[in-house]
């Protein structure tokens, strides 16, 4: 699969003018993005995949190899005769800090190459606001970092997946409504405090990345889940709020200054409730956890610990309980109605429901359906199709984790 961009940026490739040198770095790049994505697999395998002659992918694989970045191992299941070995890579060689800034913590999860995860840790949001919780996630990655060096990691990257409105480029977090965050230069202060970008004397980590949490999510799911064949994906997931993410042919879209997918502020009920925005009928108070407590006569006393009394909701609609499931359905009717907007305006091959919007349509997918066969145009938004996400809670992590490995799959060399 291709490195994955954002719009509006520029990615130097092989082309009129390259050098020699160009041209092997970018076929190592190659080389390391491919085993990473799609697995291990023989040299004849890697070779057909990649359409160079087989002397040159032997050198470019002796070369990661020799740098610790790949490794040659039998197949864990051997075939009829003498089995071919596998080229896999060295999880621990590169090593992302990918940490999610949600509704009810800060989860650090230490992800290899390959999307393996090495290790995990949470901890509460701190009691005194933004700037010690800047300064206890600075020390943790700092402490993970030196960790993962200890180990035998190459390359270091942090990237932090943030329950709000972020300006991509640099990672400024606009707002967290969430966690209380406004106007924090999360990037840059990450940057500073971990020493990125300085000699690799004095630091060990190379790269920064702070994103929406959707957004990551949908190139997890499209690279890695159930979203893997689409050309034109949707990803949608919510507890607390709703946020979207647009993955098109391989381009991640975003906005003037970074900021796009906020589909939760759609404005689905003019004289609905007003929601934490400003708005009145906001998309996200009529399908999110909130809402789905508030149809049921549950209304939410706090943003967190929800999880239980949603499950108890979902649980006594799949049983057949009246009241719960007039909830569910109430809000799987919103949920397709909004989808149904977004088909006609973005023209999807694929929707994939991440978080509680995949069990709330497990339970009660008939309303969903439903607004996409009264609305669509054409057969194929009618029958698009609604898959689950196939990553679950570790979406916005593993997502993090490929956009932070860009630098190194785009060029192994610079890390050798």
């Amino acid at each position: 699969m291709a490195p994955l961009e954002r719009t509006g940026s520029s990615r130097s490739g092989v082309g009129a003018g390259s050098t020699t040198a160009d041209i092997r770095r970018e076929n190592l790049g190659r080389v390391l993005r491919t085993i990473h994505l799609d697995g291990p697999m023989s040299r004849a395998t890697l070779t057909m995949k990649l359409g160079l002659a087989r002397g040159t992918v032997g050198i470019l694989v002796d070369t990661l190899t020799e740098a610790g970045y790949l490794q040659e191992r039998a197949p864990e299941v051997a075939g009829r005769g003498r089995p071919s070995p596998v080229i896999d890579v060295v999880p621990q060689s590169a090593a992302v800090l990918a940490t999610e800034l949600a509704v009810d913590g800060v989860r650090l999860t230490v992800t290899g190459l390959g999307g393996r995860v090495v290790s995990r840790q949470e901890w509460g949001h701190e009691p005194g606001g933004v700037d010690a919780g800047v300064a206890r996630l600075a020390d943790e990655l700092g402490a993970a970092g030196r960790r993962r060096k200890r180990a035998g990691a190459r390359y270091e990257a942090v990237g932090v997946a943030v329950w709000g409105i972020v300006r991509s480029p640099d990672g400024h977090v606009n707002v967290a409504p969430s966690i209380g965050w406004h106007d924090v230069a999360l990037g840059d202060r990450l940057r500073e405090a971990l020493g990125a970008g300085a000699a690799r004397t004095r630091s060990v980590i190379q790269h920064v990345v702070v994103a929406n949490d959707a957004d990551l999510g949908a190139v997890a799911e499209y690279r890695r889940g159930a979203g893997r064949g689409s050309r034109r994906l949707l990803y949608l997931h919510s507890d607390v709020g709703v946020g979207a993410g647009l993955v098109w042919n391989g381009t991640l879209l975003s906005a003037s200054g970074g900021y796009s997918g906020e589909v939760g502020h759609m404005v689905v009920a003019p004289d609905g409730i007003r929601c934490g925005c400003g708005a009145i009928g906001c998309w996200e108070t009529e399908v999110d956890q909130r809402a789905l407590l508030r149809a049921a006569g549950r209304e939410p006393s706090s943003n967190t610990g929800l999880e239980d009394e949603i499950s108890r909701v979902l649980e006594q609609a799949a049983v057949g309980d009246p009241a719960a499931y007039a909830a569910v359905e109430k809000v799987a009717t919103a949920l397709g109605t909004g989808l149904a907007n977004l088909v006609q305006v973005l023209g999807p091959d694929r929707i994939v429901l991440g978080y509680y919007l995949s069990e709330l349509h497990r339970v009660c997918p008939l309303p969903v359906r439903r607004a996409l066969q009264q609305r669509g145009f054409s057969p194929e938004a009618r029958d698009l199709p609604i898959v689950a996400a196939e990553l679950g809670k570790d979406a916005p992590v593993l997502g993090a984790t490929e956009i932070a490995l860009e630098p190194l799959l785009a060029d192994p060399l610079a890390y050798l």
